[in-house]
């Protein structure tokens, strides 16, 4: 199977199927140790415990992953690759040879279900199928020999499909929710393009406002005065609003605002607008002590850091978070914060899969030289705090 990046929906996806398959493996592992108890008058007891002890111990490492730590996959993996250890070891397993009637399985059956799940959900597509296909003919291979039972050649065929549609069924299922949730990923990302475009758009409207308002004060004011200025005293005023505005239009034309910069007031109310969209109900609020212009690069990184860190709080916090943005502009800084009441985490253990909160949020904001502060425990919400200040 293909492995996507995993955002949020994958690695939710990979999550709740790994933490299934380690529920299974509890019944699975009981299973395959009654068996095992079964068939110990016919092994060599230390060599056999040390064997079925390390397919316990890859059993652990990964369900303990999944259940407590990050969901990795390379557990997954180490799991799946300990299958090919079993069966090499099968033969020396033995004290005995087996029955051969053909109705007798060795123990290594049953041990094997839980790598076929792991390898369909840790490998990308090639490697799942090679490992089927290796596997699932060397377990047959091994079942021919007498230290296997014999099986005669319509047994092993029958068992070969059998194991190949029964763990190919669980692979399919496995594939289409991983499907699924890229594409709810696809689109989630799309939605935050749409809205940081929108968010530069109406900012970009919001500063073309201004400057229209600056030519209607400024400009037309002053043609206004010259044309209705009858006296000389008219006329210097006149002529001193014309000089204030020629001042302020190559104020513009120099700093170039128009189409490079938006002011510190016009940021706020689009991102504002934007997050908004994520969440109608949540508190935004800006205070702007200072409104200046700010560079294009940080107003593109803190918009987009803020509204990642909004879309994060709605589909992490949980359901009933109550959520604020407080944006605050002074004479050197600009400085915005996003708190929620919701479910919290530590932040010090960030999965892997949040690529939001270190791509988008963490890495961009530091990009432009400003910082991120994260405070948040487990059930006590969390507040991102992003700080940029003039240099």
């Amino acid at each position: 199977m293909e492995q996507s990046k995993a955002t949020f929906a994958t690695t939710r996806v990979n999550r709740l199927i790994g933490r299934s398959l380690a529920a299974a493996s509890i019944l699975l592992s009981a299973e395959s140790a009654l068996n095992f108890a079964g068939q110990l008058p016919l092994l060599n007891r230390p060599f056999a415990w040390s064997v079925i002890g390390g397919l316990w111990l890859t059993t652990i490492m990964f369900s303990y992953t999944f259940w407590l730590g990050n969901a990795r996959n390379i557990f997954l993996q180490i799991h799946a690759l300990y299958m090919f250890v079993i069966l090499f070891c099968w033969p020396y397993m033995l004290a005995t040879t087996p029955p051969q009637d053909g109705h007798f399985y060795p123990w290594i059956w049953w041990a094997f279900d839980t790598g076929w799940v792991a390898a369909a959900l840790a490998f990308r597509a090639r490697w799942a199928i090679l490992y089927y296909l290796v596997l699932g003919l060397g377990m047959q291979f091994a079942f021919s020999l007498p230290s296997g039972g014999s099986h005669t050649t319509p047994q092993l065929v029958t068992d070969f499909l059998f194991t190949l549609l029964t763990n190919g069924a669980a692979a399919v299922i496995a594939l289409l929710l991983r499907n699924a949730a890229k594409n709810t990923d696809q689109a989630n990302d799309e939605a935050i393009r749409s809205s940081i475009q929108q968010a530069a758009a109406e900012a970009k409207s919001l500063e073309s406002a201004r400057l229209d308002a600056l030519v209607h004060d400024s400009v037309l004011t002053a043609l206004i005065s010259a044309n209705n200025a009858n006296t000389k005293e008219q006329a210097l005023a006149a002529s001193n609003l014309a000089k204030e505005a020629i001042a302020k239009l190559t104020q513009v034309q120099q700093s170039d605002y128009a189409t490079k910069s938006v002011y510190a007031r016009d940021l706020f109310d689009s991102i504002c607008a934007a997050s908004l969209r994520f969440d109608p109900k949540l508190d935004a609020r800006s205070t702007v002590d200072a409104n200046w212009a700010v560079d294009p690069l940080v107003a593109s990184a803190l918009t987009e850091a803020t509204i990642q860190a909004v879309q994060n709080s709605v589909l992490h916090a949980g359901s009933k978070a109550q959520r604020e943005l407080i944006l605050k502009a002074t004479a050197r800084e600009l400085k915005l914060v996003i708190k929620d009441d919701g479910v919290g985490f530590r932040p010090n253990r960030i999965p892997q899969g949040r690529l939001g909160m270190r791509l988008s949020i963490i890495s961009r904001v530091e990009a432009v030289g400003g910082s991120v502060h994260i405070a948040s425990a487990p059930r006590a919400g969390s507040t991102i705090i992003l700080e940029w200040e003039k240099k």
